[in-house]
Formats: C-alpha cells, sequence, structure tokens
C-alpha cells in the first residue's frame, strides 16, 4: 500500500526542478510550489487525502495580492483565517482558460488526481509540468495585479466567481481592490455586496463593516 508521505516526497522532489525554472522554490512541509514576484506571491499546492485503495491529489492554484491582503488582515476578526485573493480548483482553472468561463457554478464534478500505482506517479511527475506551461503560468502572469484582482472579482458582483467561490471572503476581497484600483463603481459595489451579505456568517459581515471604514483612509 502506498503511503502519502513517501508518494509526497517523490512527486515533489520529480516536480522541483520544472517549477524551479521558472522561479519557484518548494515549500517541503506545505507541500507547494510558490513564487514570488512584485507585491505577489503564486502557489501551486497539493492536498494529499488518503482513501481506501487510493491516495487523492487536490490541486489547487492561488494568489496572494500582498496589499489587499495586508488590509484585509487589519479587518479579520479571526486570527489564522485561511484567505486567498485569487485561486481555486487546477481544473476549474482550466476551465476557464479553454472555455472562457467564469462562473463559479460547477457543471460538473471537478476531477481530482487518483494514485493506485507507481505508473499513476510517474505519469503525474510527466503531465504537472504541462499544466504549468499551459494553465499555471498564463493565469499567473496575467492576474498578479490589483487591477486584475479588481476586474475579475467585480465584473459580476452578484455571482459566484470562478476566479474566488467563497463569496463572503470574495465580497470583502473584491472591495477593498475596487478601492486600491478606484473603481469608478466603488459606492454601488459596496451597496451591492452589502446586499449580498446579509445571509454570510456574521463574522464576515463584522469584517465588511471594519473594511468599509478603513477603506475611508485611501
Amino acid at each position: 500500500m502506498i503511503k502519502i508521505v513517501e508518494v509526497a516526497k517523490e512527486i515533489l522532489a520529480g516536480l522541483e526542478p520544472h517549477f524551479k525554472e521558472h522561479g519557484f522554490t518548494l515549500d517541503k512541509n506545505k507541500r507547494l510550489f510558490k513564487r514570488s514576484v512584485p507585491e505577489c506571491v503564486q502557489i501551486f499546492d497539493m492536498f494529499f487525502y488518503k482513501e481506501p485503495n487510493h491516495i487523492t491529489i487536490k490541486p489547487e492554484i492561488r494568489i496572494k495580492v500582498k496589499p489587499i491582503e495586508n488590509i484585509y488582515e487589519e479587518a479579520s476578526t479571526i486570527e489564522g483565517r485561511p484567505y486567498l485573493t485569487l485561486g481555486n480548483n487546477l481544473f476549474d482553472i482550466v476551465r476557464y482558460i479553454d472555455e472562457h468561463e467564469e462562473s463559479g457554478e460547477r457543471k460538473k464534478a471537478v476531477p481530482d488526481w487518483l494514485l493506485e500505482s507507481q505508473r499513476n506517479i510517474d505519469k503525474l511527475i510527466e503531465v504537472i509540468p504541462q499544466y504549468l506551461i499551459e494553465t499555471m503560468l498564463p493565469y499567473f502572469d496575467e492576474n498578479s495585479s490589483v487591477t486584475r484582482v479588481d476586474e475579475l472579482l467585480n465584473k459580476f458582483p452578484r455571482e459566484l466567481s470562478i476566479h474566488n467561490r467563497l463569496f463572503p471572503l470574495r465580497a470583502n476581497i473584491a472591495i477593498i481592490a475596487a478601492k486600491l484600483n478606484k473603481n469608478p463603481r466603488y459606492e454601488d459595489l459596496l451597496q451591492i455586496y452589502e446586499e449580498e451579505l446579509q445571509e454570510a456568517e456574521e463574522t464576515y459581515k463584522e469584517e465588511f463593516y471594519k473594511l468599509k471604514e478603513i477603506l475611508k483612509e485611501y
């Protein structure tokens, strides 16, 4: 029976040269690759899960935009709450690039990588660098800025976004981006998100109202 620790170590080691070529470093403890660019961190993350007869890997890509997330931290009510500026399952981003599909609604199940044998591991080490070139790098290069976050998250403010499907969090991130980017629709967006957050978890609403006050200084 293959073990997660051994599988993760082998896959990460096999991928490291490919990611290093493009400026990414490996965080072995967190099982992710990251690259720093001006004001942003770009991340490819793999979550390993043990199933009865195989190991499942959920791949995700994330962009953390520092000016946005620094403001969010000021309003965050739960210390250590995980969050992201942009990101999703790798295959959702593939759909966005291939089909120009921006809706966060999933029409079908998102595939995961299933590992049952050494052959599966070898194949994965072969195909992930292809996804790096064809999907990850284009997405990272195009969207690692405050301007793009504003454009992507505020284009359809009342709909789920493929770029950040966590709606209460998305609203708070989106309003920061709109303010920093001097979006002329800022006041309208504030009203829309306040309406949309009425049924949200209370802490997200608290953060939203804190952000409204914080952003008056920007």
